[in-house]
């Protein structure tokens, strides 16, 4: 039990945010960020080795070799199915809801593999619900306006850590500059606070991101995503080398188009419309498959968030459709 003080009653006033009463996905343990959930997962389970995808986050890969575990690669075909995979006893596997819309291939995951040895990164599809699995992650900043924070479901018995992360407000810097001012101007916080959390002990996620968490319109935020994703798809589909099975309950990280026109990113960037990159270190990583090589430059990932709306998204796309035609 984690001693508490008494709480602090009147004197200045904090931030006033809202507060819900439906928190997503109330049953996680909560960290600092899923990657170090994902070494508190690796601590208590010891696998003899764990099989990873090549197109796959390297925060992902950290954990693993901050335990010493042993590394095995699968490849993706090209609908990304996991192509060949071996699991001995004793040995994990990660899969990838790639950009949210992954729901059909992690059915196949977990027909094929034993379940109570498949973890599903949820990284990309905070709205997923868990899987009947080894463990579910997710990482709420990559679709809120968040500085950390990390999930992890599983039946798994899982030690909390005693120590509560007390860094989040150094990492909030970038969310209050976009706010005050725009995009540009807190990069470089942004790109600070996600390199504080690399080579991290796990901690309890911290109050203020608990704080901030609880004050989120969850249904809100799903449906604009939901909308925003549909005008794209159907915009865009019929050019798009891709072909997902597409949810219409799905509350994607973005709408993926593959083997998007050369320079489109640049040109996108031009009139400040950016588009990530997932995961350009694998283009250059040592025994990669093709298929995933090409995969990051490849892949135009085109915002849908809950802060756009059909007038935002029509310029783009119009553009877009200007190269494709």
């Amino acid at each position: 039990m984690i001693s508490r003080e008494p709480r602090a009653i009147g004197g200045y006033f904090e931030l006033e945010l809202p507060r819900v009463e439906a928190p997503l996905h109330g049953n996680a343990l909560r960290f600092q960020s899923s990657r170090a959930a994902f070494l508190a997962l690796l601590r208590a389970g010891r696998p003899t080795a764990v099989w990873m995808p090549w197109y796959i986050c390297d925060a992902m890969i950290e954990p693993l070799r901050m335990t010493g575990t042993p590394v095995k690669r699968y490849r993706l075909d090209s609908g990304l199915r996991v192509q060949s995979a071996n699991i001995a006893h004793g040995e994990w596997l990660v899969y990838v809801n790639y950009f949210g819309l992954c729901a059909h291939q992690i059915d196949d995951v977990l027909s094929r593999f034993p379940r109570e040895r498949v973890l599903i990164d949820n990284a990309q599809a905070l709205f997923a619900q868990p899987a009947d699995c080894l463990a579910t992650l997710y990482s709420p900043r990559k679709f809120l306006g968040v500085p950390d924070g990390g999930y992890l479901v599983t039946q798994q018995p899982i030690e909390l850590p005693q120590t509560t992360d007390d860094g989040s407000l150094q990492r909030c810097g970038h969310l209050l500059t976009r706010l005050a001012k725009d995009a540009e101007a807190g990069y470089a916080d942004y790109a600070a606070a996600e390199e504080s959390l690399k080579h991290q002990e796990p901690l309890r996620m911290s109050a203020l991101t608990e704080r901030l968490l609880a004050g989120i319109d969850y249904d809100s935020v799903r449906a604009r995503r939901v909308e925003n994703f549909a005008f794209l798809h159907e915009k865009l589909q019929r050019y798009n080398r891709f072909t997902f099975h597409y949810d219409e309950q799905a509350a994607p990280l973005c709408y993926p188009f593959f083997d998007a026109p050369a320079g489109v990113r640049e040109t996108l960037r031009a009139r400040r419309i950016y588009t990530p990159t997932y995961w350009p270190d694998v283009a250059d990583a040592e025994g990669a498959p093709d298929f995933e090589r090409a995969l990051p430059g490849s892949t135009l990932c085109l915002p849908c968030d809950q802060r756009l709306t059909r007038d935002d998204l029509a310029p783009m796309v119009q553009h877009l459709l200007d190269r494709l035609t």
